[in-house]
């Protein structure tokens, strides 16, 4: 099963930049970082945080620079989450891939004798 990046962070270094945006423009922010994210986590190679701001027609100059900052955050973070998704992957098949070369260890009952002696069987088998 393909998984998506589930989430995206926004970093508290924005604050003040974010709060000097009007309330609306601080939902037309929200709303095409979701946007981006989302379109982001769904690709191997996430498109430019500048070619993604220029399609966010909605957003005015001082929220498209935000935007700009902020994308560019979950860019980076984007990448080094595919890069990471990467290397656990191959990791995971070469263990596969020793696994099945080598022979399956015999059982040795983890310290426990589990299989009943002649004796025990033999007595079993009396009721």
């Amino acid at each position: 099963m393909e998984t998506i990046k589930p989430s995206f962070l926004i970093y508290l270094d924005t604050y003040v930049h974010v709060m000097a945006l009007s309330v609306e423009q601080r939902g037309e922010l929200f709303t095409s970082l979701l946007w981006y994210a989302n379109n982001a986590a769904r690709r191997e190679h996430p498109m430019d945080a500048t070619v993604a701001g220029a399609q966010c027609k909605s957003l005015t100059p001082d929220a498209r620079m935000a935007f700009y900052f902020m994308a560019d955050a979950i860019y980076r973070d984007t990448e080094k989450w595919n890069e990471k998704r990467k290397r656990c992957r191959t990791a995971a098949t070469k263990r596969e891939a020793e696994k099945r070369q080598k022979p399956p260890e015999p059982f040795r009952g983890r310290g426990i004798d589990v299989y009943p002696s002649q004796e025990e069987v033999e007595a079993m088998e009396k009721g």
